[in-house]
């Protein structure tokens, strides 16, 4: 699916005033300094982290497909207050139909998790209610490329860990990266397109472009690729699903395809979405979920490998895409 874009020009994070707390000391070779937090919620959800805006607990999402970092009012969280028209811009911004929706840009005195602190953060405040919460958590919003894109971030989703590491721009250290990993591992360029990260991939030996998004709760191509592309398919699902955003939906079915290969790791008959109304692929959650995965956005390269993480929870299908119209409480 397409980002969100924002037309808000004041709508960024003030990265320039990050805090790091005293023991994040990782000061050796291309690693400036690294902090790690404990993921919330289960496999099937979204990466989900928990933060304080203005010191209030809450919880947001994590993905490269979002350019910003957009919050909801919650039923404990109301950031109305906040919006001031004579300072900050009023806009649009665009979702994954293209269709505008009115939003605000904010400032937030303190944003933080796990002692990192950004004083005076910018955020997009758009409209509705979020009614999903994890682990007594609100979940308000998302995090996008605005803030992800300035680290090298680890994602472990069967040991429930992220770690983010500031690292220096055009610097590699194959042992550095093979410590990190903790085992044998691929490695793939990533491209900036407009602001999003994608990667190169070959289905069934046709070269293609995915972008990141581990929003999706499955991998998917457009339809139209099949023809376009002459992929062939091993087994389509005759089942549909209907995916909703904004209160408009698209259709997809699963398929599986010969192979996705990915830098040197292939897989054989994998499973993928085909769905109408989209024009680009996605490597979705499914591809986070049992893998070890680092995505250096400041150094454009991606490294994976099978997680050996046992994960304990299976998750509620928690999804930005979704919360308009979910209503979940995970205990």
């Amino acid at each position: 699916m397409s980002k969100w874009k924002t037309s808000l020009s004041g709508a960024v994070l003030g990265l320039c005033c990050l805090c790091w707390p005293p023991e994040a000391e990782a000061r050796h070779s291309c690693i400036v300094a690294s902090i790690s937090e404990t993921l919330l919620g289960g496999q099937s959800d979204t990466p989900l982290m928990p933060v304080k805006i203005n010191n209030q607990p809450a919880a947001l999402f994590l993905s490269y497909d979002y350019e910003s970092i957009y919050v909801k009012n919650s039923a404990s969280m109301n950031f109305d207050k906040l919006v001031d028209e004579s300072s900050w811009e009023t806009g649009y911004v665009l979702s994954t139909f293209g269709k505008r929706e009115k939003a605000h840009a904010i400032r937030v005195k303190t944003f933080s998790f796990g002692g990192f602190n950004v004083p005076d953060a910018k955020l997009v405040l758009l409209k509705g209610e979020s009614k999903q919460s994890v682990q007594g958590l609100p979940v308000v919003g998302i995090i996008g490329n605005v803030f992800l894109n300035n680290f090298a971030v680890l994602f472990d989703m069967k040991s429930r860990k992220i770690t983010f590491f500031e690292v220096k721009d055009g610097c590699e250290n194959k042992e550095e990266i093979a410590k990190i990993m903790g085992g044998d591992f691929h490695e793939v360029n990533i491209n900036a397109n407009a602001n999003r990260l994608e990667v190169a991939a070959r289905i069934s030996g046709r070269k293609m472009h995915f972008f990141i998004n581990p929003d999706l709760d499955m991998t998917e191509m457009p339809v139209g690729w099949l023809a376009d592309y002459h992929i062939p398919l091993v087994k389509k699902d005759e089942k549909s699903e209907v995916r909703f955003n904004l209160n408009e939906g698209y259709i997809s079915n699963i398929a599986t395809v010969e192979s996705l290969s990915i830098g040197d790791d292939i897989e054989k008959n994998r499973k993928i979405k085909v769905a109408d109304k989209i024009f680009e692929g996605s490597l979705g959650l499914d591809f986070f979920a049992d893998k070890v995965v680092l995505v250096d956005a400041v150094n454009s390269r991606m490294y994976f490998r099978k997680s050996d993480g046992v994960s304990q929870d299976p998750g509620h299908n928690l999804h930005f895409e979704t919360s308009k119209n979910a209503n979940i409480d995970v205990k």
